[in-house]
């Protein structure tokens, strides 16, 4: 049953503390950014050394027991109930899961992330750098790196409260969660598990939209020569800044499902140009063969730690760090994905979000990855060079630029890069408006005006910390709100099998019972 208006009021001891806990941080990182810089980096490598153990382990557990969901006769139940029929297509839902995720980090990474691998591999690969075996690691980590490990993350989550919503008819919130594995409401944990989401996410959300607005900046000056300024920074956020609030407030049928569908076209577009102007011949063979590598290791890649190479601080600036920040989305994004479910089985619908988004970013890492390479090892330019010259977001414009048609391409990429981001924060600002307000249903929207605030929040934020410099500061608290959500998401998995074991042992439809009495 859908709330009125009058119940949907702010969830005050959820939201205010996580606000104004975010603008302090963010103000320390202001007025005290050499000092906060350092605290966190050196927290960074601190609890990598300390905790990245676990943040692996975890990671690995839940590719395994998103496994469980598919062989087993858990995948067998129906979300929604048996006569449940989906609500959306095919190809909205998969442009939706694989848009959903990204952001900005693949569009940029897919490029940058296999330079670093390359010339700079962990002590953990056994490779010398710039090498051929150091190039098929590159790759293969790098798919890895973006695909499997995050969407089994998602899914299980989802898993959750898809049941929890569609077939127990519970309101889209973790105290409908926290209920079915206590057995019993809990009002405390439920308001503290909603406040560290809030804070979480948004700094997150925020994290991301700044590392867009510094990736279009550069690629703004490299089109078009206007350079870098807080000005340009502005304008950028702004326009990024409306586009998703506009599609969050007209709901997910409409906003999200054809931003998403759009997107997914330029997406496919710039594959098609990188396979016809990268070298396809190379891109094939290192795409293929590192794909390989990747199903031969998958499960150390995925515990890579600096074990007997206490130096190495690889683990901790990638897949540690990469992994806590998946736990950080995994809960909210699960409770987006979850409104997608209805009249799909549970082994469907983990298929679909897991296999359709990771091989999606595996080809595309595959593409504009193998040309990174390839431009490196044969000396056509000095990729690596230029990153330590230039950075990482310039460098990914010349890689563009030196191919035919460059300018068009750049623009292009540029225009794809913000509408990628916005897919990810038109749901994150719909799930944080969810998370502000009392005991939504999956039926409800948040109130416009709550979603329409938390967009203008994460802009705001994602301007001060590009403004500030201090967007490094906060890229180092992925791991320690990381391990923090982990609790989150953990109780999330627990739920996910307490609810599909309850089904299997009394075989019953939560749905056809409600309705028979």
């Amino acid at each position: 049953m859908k709330q009125t208006e009058e119940n949907k009021k702010l969830d005050i001891w959820a939201f205010w503390p996580a606000t104004i806990l975010l603008t302090v941080i963010i103000l320390l990182g202001i007025f005290f950014q050499e000092q906060m810089g350092q605290l966190l980096n050196s927290m960074l490598y601190r609890m990598a050394n300390s905790f990245g153990w676990y943040v692996n382990l975890i990671s690995l557990l839940c590719l395994i027991l998103s496994g469980v969901f598919i062989v087993y006769k858990f995948g067998d139940m129906k979300i929604g109930g048996r006569d449940a029929e989906p609500e959306f297509k095919i190809f909205h839902w998969c442009a939706m899961s694989i848009c959903g995720g990204i952001g900005t980090g693949l569009l940029f990474w897919a490029i940058g992330e296999p330079i670093y691998h390359f010339a700079a591999p962990p002590a953990a690969a056994g490779v010398k750098a710039l090498t051929r075996e150091a190039g098929i690691f590159a790759i293969s980590q790098s798919m890895w790196d973006w695909s499997f490990v995050q969407y089994a993350m998602y899914s299980l989550c989802a898993v959750a409260f898809a049941i929890v919503t569609y077939n127990c008819r519970k309101s889209l919130s973790f105290e409908s969660l926290v209920e079915q594995v206590f057995g019993q409401p809990v009002p405390w944990l439920t308001t503290l598990i909603h406040g560290c989401s809030i804070f979480c996410l948004c700094s997150a959300v925020a994290n991301s939209m700044g590392v867009g607005l510094m990736q279009i900046g550069a690629g703004v000056e490299a089109v078009f020569g206007v350079s870098q300024s807080y000005v340009l920074w502005l304008v950028i956020a702004v326009i990024m800044g409306v586009i998703f609030i506009l599609s969050c407030t007209s709901g997910i049928q409409r906003g999200l499902k054809w931003i998403s569908s759009i997107t997914m076209c330029m997406f496919f577009a710039l594959l098609l140009y990188g396979i016809c102007f990268g070298d396809a011949e190379f891109i094939g063979k290192i795409g293929v063969e590192g794909f390989g590598n990747l199903l031969d290791n998958w499960a150390s890649k995925t515990v890579i730690t600096n074990v007997m190479a206490e130096q190495d601080t690889w683990p901790a600036n990638f897949t540690i760090q990469y992994w806590t920040s998946f736990i950080v989305y995994a809960p909210v994004i699960g409770m987006f994905l979850s409104r997608m479910a209805k009249g799909r089985t549970i082994r469907q619908f983990v298929l679909v979000n897991i296999l359709v988004p990771s091989f999606f970013c595996c080809i595309w890492i595959g593409v504009f990855g193998g040309m990174t390479i390839r431009l490196q090892f044969k000396g056509i330019m000095d990729i690596w060079g230029a990153v330590n010259q230039y950075g990482m977001q310039s460098t990914v414009f010349q890689i563009l630029s030196s191919l035919p048609i460059g300018t068009v391409v750049t623009v292009f990429f540029l225009i794809a890069v913000c509408l990628s981001f916005c897919t990810l924060a038109d749901p994150m600002s719909s799930v944080l408006a969810t998370l502000s307000v009392r005991q939504l249903s999956v039926n409800d929207e948040a109130p416009k005006r709550v979603k329409i605030f938390m967009g203008i929040l994460i802009t705001v934020f994602s301007y001060l910390l590009v403004a500030s410099g201090g967007i490094s500061s906060i890229k180092s608290m992925n791991l320690l709100i990381g391990i923090i959500m982990s609790s989150v998401m953990l109780l999330c998995i627990v739920a996910a099998f307490r609810l599909t074991a309850g089904y299997l042992i009394t075989d019953k439809d939560p749905v056809k019972e409600e309705h028979s009495q």
